[in-house]
Formats: structure tokens, C-alpha cells, sequence
């Protein structure tokens, strides 16, 4: 899975604005946020990888907004690899 920075990067230049904004909301702590906001730019976007990877970080947003409301035990009962992310960032932290 690609991070955000990552996604920014790769962004078509219709949708730089919203990484940025999504970055900053992954940043804060609104979690709920930036998977809406990944969501919405993945599909105004054409079908392919970037859109594959934004898909990716929107499944990762709403598994931690999951832990950021009711506890890691929230996503290990869940598995997915949103879940392996989540856990893997968190036990960096």
C-alpha cells in the first residue's frame, strides 16, 4: 500500500488539491475525513492504479477511524489488509 505523500505525487493534476487536503486531514487525526476525501478522488479519477491506490488509503482511513472510536480490538476482529496496515502503523507508534 502506497502512502499518501506517495498518492500526492502520483496525482493527476486535477486532483493535487485533494491529496493535500486529504494529507492534512490524515495529519489531524480525521480519519473519517480523508476516506471521503480518497473516496471522491478515486472515482472523478479514470480507472487504473492511482485510483486503485487511493481505494486503498480510503480502506486504511476508515479502519483507523474504526480503531480511533472503539480500540485496536476493533480491526483485529475484522482481518484485511486495511486491518494489517492499521496495526502495523500503530504498533510503529
Amino acid at each position: 500500500m502506497k502512502n499518501i505523500f506517495e498518492i500526492l505525487m502520483a496525482a493527476p493534476p486535477e486532483q493535487i488539491t485533494r491529496c493535500k487536503i486529504a494529507m492534512l486531514e490524515i495529519a489531524h487525526g480525521h480519519w473519517e475525513a480523508a476516506a471521503m476525501t480518497m473516496d471522491d478522488a478515486a472515482y472523478e479519477t479514470e480507472p487504473g492504479e492511482w485510483a486503485r491506490d487511493c481505494m486503498e488509503m480510503r480502506d486504511f482511513c476508515m479502519a483507523m477511524d474504526k480503531v480511533k472510536s472503539e480500540g485496536i480490538h476493533a480491526i483485529q476482529a475484522s482481518g484485511g489488509s486495511a486491518a494489517a496496515g492499521a496495526r502495523m502503523v500503530i504498533a510503529t507508534l
